[in-house]
């Protein structure tokens, strides 16, 4: 899920977009089969990509009314010769832009192979409300930026804890309009088929990573007939009610850091191998539910916010867990960065696990889907204290925090629509999609994937046997293998398993 939304917060600062699409068009017209025109893009995206918007109905159910855009942009094949068309690609989140990552492989090559750059022309897809999609979803940062006591331990914390939650979601609704109450992934996938129509009608190719998935499900369920690949990579399964998501996702960020605290024990890039690292997080934990963490170089750089609490420092740790190799591509540094971190936040300086200091541009459309999809309900403060035991029971190190525990916590008091509840799904799409989870991933959990193969009709999984959320974006017979099959539209063996 965090998939990539939350370790973007870290490591994708370098590919920031400008506020809006300059030189982009819309162009105004409902006719799904009129080609999009494409224009120059953002100077942070460099030269490489061209930009555009598509406009969609605000509203689904009233398709003739209000229109919004969605940001897209492409870079063009190396090959044009080879060209087999288009892939539409997701990076996941909820509230990850695709043009980003696109964006970024225009300009620093390595993302995608070689062989799938040569064949298509990507196009980069951020959802309604995300990156260059217009209106964007945007809270006021100051209440953003002094969140409640995520676990409340009393009824009055809890009480505090809805109350901000129902101020923050109100200065959403003012500063984002009605677009807060129609971001939901069944508008997106919706929105995903004109896009189709748009780029000239064929079938369609998609890759989409964490919350991709569930966007490329849902597309298959919605449009059976329209694709020619479905690469679905981190599988985040949409039946599941948040508190089973939560449960879940907890086992999985504990398993990860375990194996991470197993690593750091004999790996000669981990400063904190001479330490017992479980311990470390232990006692930064302890620390931090007391006071505060300090933060001295988010007040030199003013990216960050200068004081990192229990909940922040784990909500982070879990998004550095999310690639185990560095990939300077997009900035993550890995492991062995955060063993780094954790290594300077007990010796005085919690920078490194800093939650992103909101501003005005801010983009909060992880929590405003994460609110529409998984809202939980746990309305009560028995009722949540009754999670929140389970889950750190389950999670003695990593205390039960998750993205999907996130949900479960912040969308108490949340005013805007529950439009799209869990609900039980089965899509029968006429192609073989093509599902893709690591064993170890410490956000979807490889039990998601399981779930999903028996929810998509036909479909074949690809088992990593390895860490990481996520395969595409690391190198090696995984990623070839979603490559082979993106090209070829030929699956691979059911039941495949290759190493990390």
């Amino acid at each position: 899920m965090t998939g990539i939304k939350t370790a973007a917060r870290l490591a994708l600062s370098a590919l920031a977009a400008v506020a809006f699409c300059a030189g982009c068009s819309s162009d105004g017209k409902s006719d799904n089969t009129q080609p999009i025109r494409w224009g120059p893009c953002p100077p942070d995206y460099g030269s490489a990509v061209q930009c555009a918007t598509v406009d969609v109905p605000l509203d689904w159910n009233n398709p003739g009314g209000k229109k919004i855009q969605v940001g897209v942009n492409r870079l063009p094949a190396n090959d044009p010769a080879q060209k087999i068309g288009d892939l539409v690609f997701n990076p996941g989140g909820p509230g990850g832009a695709g043009t980003e990552i696109v964006a970024a492989e225009g300009a620093r090559p390595g993302l995608f192979p070689t062989s799938v750059r040569q064949r298509f022309d990507l196009i980069g897809f951020d959802p309604r409300g995300v990156g260059t999609s217009r209106p964007s979803i945007h809270c006021d940062p100051d209440l953003a930026n002094r969140p409640p006591n995520q676990f409340p331990s009393s009824q009055q914390e809890f009480d505090n804890l809805v109350a901000a939650n129902r101020a923050l979601g109100e200065s959403c609704q003012r500063l984002t309009g009605d677009l807060l109450d129609h971001v939901d992934t069944v508008h997106v996938a919706r929105d995903l088929e004109v896009l189709r129509q748009r780029l000239g009608g064929a079938p369609l190719n998609y890759l989409g990573l964490s919350y991709g998935t569930e966007i490329g499900a849902e597309y298959a369920r919605l449009f059976p007939d329209k694709s020619r690949t479905l690469a679905l990579d981190g599988a985040l399964v949409h039946s599941q009610p948040a508190g089973t998501m939560s449960y879940y996702e907890s086992i999985a960020f504990e398993d990860s850091w375990n194996r991470f605290a197993q690593w750091c024990r004999s790996a000669a890039e981990c400063v904190l191998r001479d330490q017992d690292p479980s311990k470390v997080l232990d006692d930064l934990v302890t620390r931090a539910g007391q006071q505060p963490l300090p933060a001295p170089g988010c007040q030199t750089s003013g990216a960050c916010r200068n004081g990192v609490g229990a909940f922040d420092l784990l909500t982070n740790i879990q998004a550095q867990l999310i690639f185990k190799d560095a990939i300077p591509n997009i900035g993550t540094p890995g492991w062995p960065g955060l063993a780094t971190a954790l290594d300077q936040a007990r010796n005085g300086d919690a920078s490194g696990l800093a939650p992103q200091l909101q501003t005005a541009e801010s983009n909060h459309a992880d929590l405003a889907v994460g609110c529409a999809d998984f809202k939980a309900g746990f309305d009560t403060y028995p009722a949540l204290q009754a999670q929140q035991t389970l889950l750190g029971t389950i999670a003695p190190h990593t205390r039960g925090v998750s993205q999907s525990y996130g949900y479960v916590a912040q969308c108490q008091g949340w005013p805007a629509e529950f439009s799209n509840p869990p609900r039980e799904f089965s899509a029968k799409p006429t192609i073989t999609p093509l599902l893709v989870n690591a064993t170890h991933d410490p956000s979807t959990s490889y039990g998601w994937a399981q779930l999903m193969l028996t929810q998509l009709q036909g479909a074949i999984l690809v088992t990593r046997d390895g860490d990481g959320h996520t395969s595409f974006l690391h190198p090696g017979r995984t990623q070839d293998t979603i490559a082979r099959y993106l090209i070829d539209g030929t699956p691979p063996t059911t039941g495949l398993v290759l190493p990390d």
